[in-house]
């Protein structure tokens, strides 16, 4: 047994294993130099580093295998093995400082290795400690986002927050996490912005044309946007994308997105007003972009005083066929939503609204219908043959007694409250078609 070996039996394990006593400089001197020793290698360098993962260990493990034979004769010279050892073998740490102080060093195993190495690393504090700053960082975050302005505009949006937090679709890195849920806001903050190009809002809000094309951004943004129309979920499919765009105003180019009108002139003379000049003065049906639309508004604002007093709007693409056929040149201003309205109806109409043109709407009398009108008769227009008599004077007309599935609860119909009431005690549709000699009359008078 050499001059540094301990007797082979423990000592009590320490409360405090990993703190060093405070021993002299000779002795941290004389320590470092015994130790500097490659026999000691396997403690100042391996024993160590295992430790060094978690000092709140009382053992560790140690490959053998990764030992020279000088190394590993060493350690079971010191460590009293009465026989040599291979694989891995664990080492208990309280037997391991009881050795150390009971040799010629006189000092315990966290003294040692401090005066040979420095101080001791806690990894598995440290870790501790980033995963604990890591949360604090994330809860403030979070709280930050519950209170932007962006949900105060959209209420709905807390359910999405939250859900996003549960879910964890966001970046893991906290940084990239931080710079996500900051441009996500950001946008969901400026919408709705009607007749807008995503190329435009992406642009406009985070400096880059094609932000929102792809990525963790434009995804998450279509979720919340999904939670404000009571579709909770990821979004699947480019038309289930295209539709939550459009809802928000936003169109994903400025061609695709169109609105069928007949009989709207504009004044002025950029080229979609003279596009919509020449098909009126014809009694034909004009389709325009949205890029039209916007280049018109660009170009030159509507003049109060010329706008058109009036313009009926329908749902069905049917009645501005029939008007083109029957009543041609002599049909009030008409623009066809053709359904759920596209971005570039949206802009149109609100272009209209705006400087005072008053907008009469009318769509069918189905589920679908009544979802379309809500946000157009909320946003000022004025129900057109579009309420509670209306509809059973259709019904008196209606043969093919289209049936309504019961809906799940009460269907608002703000506009007239007695009409989703109506609805619900028969469940029949009664689409424009059915009444269209009653709507072809009034855009003849009108």
């Amino acid at each position: 047994m050499s001059i540094l070996t301990g007797p082979p039996g423990g000592a009590p394990s320490r409360d405090n294993l990993a703190i060093p006593e405070i021993i002299d400089q000779q002795s941290d001197a004389r320590i470092r130099e015994v130790l500097s020793a490659g026999s000691w290698r396997w403690l100042t360098r391996t024993i160590r580093a295992a430790w060094e993962k978690d000092l709140s260990r009382q053992r560790v493990r140690v490959d053998l295998s990764a030992l020279s034979e000088f190394e590993t004769a060493a350690m079971a010279d010191f460590l009293g093995w009465a026989t040599h050892k291979i694989g891995t073998v664990t080492i208990s740490l309280p037997r391991l400082d009881a050795l150390l102080r009971a040799s010629g060093l006189s000092a315990g195993l966290a003294a040692c290795l401090t005066a040979t190495g420095g101080p001791l690393r806690d990894e598995a504090a440290r870790r501790r400690a980033d995963k604990a700053a890591c949360e604090a960082a994330s809860d403030q975050l979070w709280a930050e986002a519950s209170v932007h302005p962006a949900l105060a505009c959209h209420p709905p949006l807390k359910a999405w927050l939250a859900d996003e937090r549960r879910t964890g679709r966001l970046p893991a890195s906290p940084s990239a996490r931080s710079q996500v849920l900051s441009d996500v806001l950001a946008v969901l903050a400026a919408l709705p912005d009607p007749g807008t190009g995503l190329a435009r809002l992406a642009s406009r809000i985070l400096g880059h044309a094609h932000a929102l094309d792809d990525g963790p951004v434009p995804a998450a943004v279509l979720r919340a946007l999904a939670w404000l129309h009571d579709q909770p979920g990821v979004p699947e499919g480019s038309a289930r994308r295209r539709l939550l765009w459009a809802n928000a105003g936003v169109a994903l180019d400025t061609v695709s997105s169109t609105v069928l009108v007949l009989g709207l002139t504009l004044p002025g003379n950029a080229p979609v007003a003279a596009t919509l000049a020449a098909n009126a003065a014809a009694g034909l049906p004009a389709r325009i972009t949205l890029g039209q639309v916007r280049h018109y508004l660009d170009a030159e604002r509507i003049p109060v005083d010329n706008a058109p007093a009036r313009v009926f709007v329908c749902e069905n693409p049917t009645v501005a066929e029939a008007a083109a056929d029957l009543l041609g040149v002599r049909c009030a201003p008409l623009v066809c939503v053709e359904g759920r309205p596209s971005v570039a109806a949206n802009l149109l109409l609100h272009e209209l609204q705006s400087i005072g043109s008053g907008l009469q709407y009318h769509g069918d009398f189905d589920w679908a219908g009544l979802a379309i009108a809500a946000p157009i008769i909320a946003a000022g227009a004025v129900p057109w043959r579009f309420g509670a008599t209306d509809y059973r004077d259709g019904l008196a007309l209606n043969s093919r007694h289209k049936r309504l599935p019961a809906p799940l609860g009460q269907v608002p119909t703000p506009w007239d409250d007695a009409l989703g009431h109506t609805m619900l005690d028969h469940l029949i549709a009664v689409e424009e078609e059915t009444v269209l000699d009653h709507l072809l009359a009034d855009l003849a008078s009108g």
